[in-house]
């Protein structure tokens, strides 16, 4: 598995070498903010997808930490094109948080939560009209910092990626914090996590790891998703790390694209069992059973008709569709 996730990784990367840029990003600006809780201009790194329009409302934003960090900045961008290309995730805004000392910024956090909150996203709101939500995204201790910001600013943070998060400094405090949120089910959510086992300074986070793992998995609104990447040292997470979290934050809106997409191919084709499976398949994901059950069995009167078919065939895709039926409960 790991072996094919870096050979795609690889040549995703290879391509967008030769193109010399992203397909569907425009050029990254930096910008500057002259920050009262810094007392300094700090700078920022927005990468804007192409269809957006600023005149929209409600543009998506995904903000991230280690910006100044070429491959964490790379990987993260490649990622997020390729998906966007891909229709996975929406087209967004990517904000990347330049640290000028990154340990303290990031562990001492506070200050850098107020500056996000309370200079960048009001500025990201003014100018590039950002939805109301937003994702944050980070690695080792960035992690542990937007793991902080989801739960403290949980009205603007409701989706964080945490790769390789770091929960052992100042005492665990963001996991007492964690708990005491969750049991007052006081935040709500996508959360993704995820963590390698290669090498000492991956290994050493775990055990931090899975006491969050499970403080969020009991979380009742919270809608949690990890990942063992096992053979994955700490460096080396965020490679695979950050699309499969991007993938899981919008999965939802995935699903509704795919719904789209298969109500215009039904109107070519539209008794074509196929379209009608995954057309059932998404409004399942999107927690409409009842609907989705009523496809899967127009999908089933359908199969008999497709003369490219062979009757074991038809056989075993009838069988797959009355199993997804039993689960539409």
């Amino acid at each position: 598995m790991k072996k094919l996730l870096l050979f795609l990784y690889a040549i995703v990367i290879g391509n967008a070498s030769l193109a010399q840029g992203y397909s569907q990003f425009k050029k990254s600006d930096t910008i500057s903010i002259a920050s009262k809780f810094f007392q300094s201009e700090r700078k920022v790194i927005i990468t804007k997808s192409q269809r957006i329009k600023i005149e929209a409302k409600e543009n998506n934003c995904i903000i991230y930490t280690d910006a100044d960090d070429k491959n964490i900045n790379g990987t993260l961008l490649q990622v997020a094109d390729n998906l966007c290309l891909n229709k996975e995730i929406p087209q967004s805004y990517f904000v990347g948080i330049i640290q000028q000392d990154r340990d303290n910024e990031l562990l001492e956090k506070d200050k850098l939560l107020r500056f996000l909150k309370e200079e960048l996203v009001p500025l990201l709101k003014k100018n590039y009209n950002i939805a109301e939500r937003v994702t944050i995204v980070g690695h080792s201790f960035g992690a542990y910092f937007a793991t902080y910001a989801f739960l403290k600013e949980n009205a603007i943070f409701n989706s964080c990626i945490a790769i390789s998060p770091a929960y052992w400094p100042n005492n665990i405090d963001v996991l007492a914090l964690m708990e005491e949120k969750s049991i007052t089910n006081s935040i709500r959510g996508n959360f993704y996590m995820a963590i390698g086992d290669k090498r000492w300074d991956e290994i050493s986070l775990r055990k931090y790891v899975v006491k969050a793992q499970g403080i969020l998995k009991s979380s009742q609104n919270i809608r949690f998703d990890f990942s063992d990447l096992k053979g994955f040292s700490h460096n080396a997470t965020p490679t695979v790390g950050y699309g499969l979290g991007l993938s899981f934050i919008y999965d939802e809106w995935e699903w509704g694209n795919i719904l789209d997409e298969q109500e215009r191919r039904l109107k070519s084709f539209p008794t074509f069992w196929g379209h009608l499976e995954v057309k059932a398949d998404a409004l399942y994901h999107l927690g409409r059973p009842s609907e989705a059950k009523t496809v899967y069995n127009e999908a089933l009167k359908d199969i008999p008709k497709d003369q490219d078919l062979s009757d074991k065939e038809k056989s075993e895709i009838a069988g797959r569709l009355n199993n997804k039926i039993k689960n539409c409960i």
